[in-house]
């Protein structure tokens, strides 16, 4: 039963993050992460604020599921991420694929005449270094679209290429704490069917996440994040703020 629950939950998740920005708060995940054989991780609920889409001066709140979960360390579903390790060292380095979803845009959540821009499926890989309470990951990723400038309903085929690392500042038993900074560089395909310029563009996001154990089993948790845009996606007109933060409370139940 929780094996059913927990693939649910993972279409949940995968339904609600395709259709809200995530910005920084993916790495909310990254400090429980553990090696146990199996079947297991961390499944809740949590409440997050953002804008309606990345350069909306308009917040929403909306309740998304969390989820961690991993099978025999090497497959896993984290927060809105699906992939797997094809190489692991005993350093802490390990090499994998991953699959994942960048946030459209309605044309109904901005005040300017555009066309929607649909959410765009991004394949691609990742390698991930870990030593005691530092980690840092790099990854590309490629849109799976095939876009035409005359034909805004379909998906990108633009990639991103992202570097972040984090640390965790304080580690006790019943809580810890973990800064987090993130760059991701968005090619001129990528930025285009989104923002209509056609050049590449580098955002920036810093992120703080606390965790709180309440039981062995439950935890609470909350992040907050703040993200800066691009010039190039700044200077789009489709643009009302180039910098917001997010908001994440929530709590999750480990198994």
């Amino acid at each position: 039963m929780k094996k059913i629950a927990a693939l649910a939950l993972i279409i949940a998740s995968t339904s609600v993050f395709a259709t809200s920005t995530v910005g920084g708060l993916d790495s909310v995940q990254n400090v429980q992460s553990t090696s146990k054989q199996g079947f297991h991780g961390q499944i809740g609920l949590g409440a997050i604020s953002l804008p309606e889409y990345m350069g909306s001066d308009t917040s929403e709140t909306i309740g998304v599921p969390l989820i961690n979960v991993s099978y025999n360390d090497t497959f896993y579903f984290k927060f809105n991420k699906l992939g797997g390790w094809f190489y692991k060292s005993d350093n802490g380095f390990r090499v994998g694929a991953l699959l994942t979803r960048q946030a459209g845009i309605d044309k109904d959540d901005t005040l300017h005449y555009i066309h929607d821009r649909e959410d765009t499926t991004m394949v691609g890989v990742n390698a991930v270094y870990k030593m005691g309470m530092f980690s840092a990951e790099v990854g590309f990723l490629k849109g799976l679209g095939d876009y035409d400038e005359t034909d805004y309903g379909d998906s990108s085929d633009g990639g991103k290429f992202y570097a972040q690392a984090q640390y965790t500042i304080v580690a006790r038993q019943e809580y810890t704490l973990t800064v987090s900074a993130k760059v991701e560089n968005w090619d001129e395909d990528l930025v285009n069917y989104y923002y209509n310029n056609k050049n590449a563009t580098t955002n920036a996001t810093v992120s703080l996440i606390g965790t709180y154990k309440l039981t062995d089993k439950w935890t609470i948790l909350g992040a907050v994040s703040g993200t800066s845009l691009g010039d190039e996606i700044a200077d789009s007109g489709m643009v009302e703020d180039d910098t917001y933060n997010g908001i994440l409370l929530g709590a999750t139940y480990s198994f």
